[in-house]
């Protein structure tokens, strides 16, 4: 009989460390992915790299998970739009909600495929502190085979630093990021600063434009890794993603399910005659142009 006793209170004392180390552990919501259109296959398909997101968080048992009906309650009573989640006014609010971290993203079409960006938002600090993305068929096996690899991939690079998620491997004082790199907008990093945390990052090829106000268009489109600051790169921030990434890393701005028919890209630095430079990222050559059909891309400051 005290031995049945005994295991009855081991097993209450088990079960009780097991749910206060539950409590113990940072809360963490994954919401819901923007998309770059409102077609009903691409929102679907939002939802699904959502759930995947979700469920690849679960497995790795680090996060108190709250679940998708308590985190969509509770933005919509809080009034806190995803598209602006990282706003100081509601980055206070996720704090007093008790929230350590928040994962989103981005689901973008190109064409049959889908740029995937996925980016976690440390509601201590207010910043985006940890991002991947990759390009993946829009098919049903591809987008899950893909989405699999992306997460993966995401959640091996997070680490607690100081109570921080950071890359793994790259604290703050060793500097997070360096040439070649996905940066926090899901693009590639080319130009890093002194302390390694900042510097500017290029999206891969967006497509082609007949004339230089069309170009600006496209990227006006543009919302990789959910960011709205990106912008048509100057003929200098050209030269440096030639030099830095093309020349010294052998990288490109093309994909494998792309293909880079115009070397030249569109660069926002015109000349008095109001002709845009343009460059061969190719072979390096810049010039002047007005209304030939060439390259796009994006660029943005973090």
């Amino acid at each position: 009989m005290k031995s049945k006793q005994a295991m009855a209170l081991l097993a209450l004392t088990l079960a009780a460390s097991v749910n206060l180390r539950a409590q113990d552990l940072p809360r963490l919501a994954v919401v819901e992915f923007s998309t770059n259109n409102s077609a009903e296959k691409t929102k679907q398909d939002a939802i699904t790299v959502r759930n995947l997101t979700e469920s690849h968080m679960v497995a790795t048992r680090k996060y108190q998970i709250i679940t998708r009906d308590e985190i969509d309650k509770l933005l919509a009573n809080q009034q806190i739009q995803v598209s602006s989640i990282s706003s100081a006014e509601n980055v206070k609010k996720l704090q007093l909600q008790n929230i350590s971290y928040i994962v989103t993203g981005s689901v973008d079409a190109m064409g049959t495929d889908y740029a995937v960006t996925v980016k976690i938002l440390d509601v201590a600090t207010g910043r985006f502190s940890h991002s991947g993305s990759d390009l993946m068929g829009g098919r049903s096996r591809e987008l899950y085979n893909g989405v699999g690899t992306l997460i993966d991939k995401f959640i091996a690079g997070m680490s607690s630093e100081g109570g921080q998620v950071v890359q793994t491997g790259q604290g703050r004082r060793a500097g997070r990021y360096k040439i070649g790199d996905t940066g926090p907008g899901g693009g590639i990093v080319f130009v890093v600063e002194a302390d390694g945390n900042s510097g500017m990052e290029v999206s891969r090829l967006l497509g082609s434009a007949d004339s230089w106000r069309n170009a600006r268009d496209i990227i006006k489109n543009y919302r990789g890794g959910g960011m709205n600051d990106w912008r048509l790169p100057s003929k200098d921030e050209l030269n440096f993603i030639y030099k830095n990434l093309v020349q010294a890393e052998g990288i490109r701005l093309v994909t494998n399910n792309s293909v880079d028919t115009r070397d030249y890209y569109w660069s926002s630095t015109t000349d008095w005659y109001f002709h845009a430079w343009i460059q061969n990222l190719r072979s390096g050559g810049q010039t002047v142009s007005k209304g030939n059909t060439y390259s796009v891309c994006a660029v943005r400051v973090f």
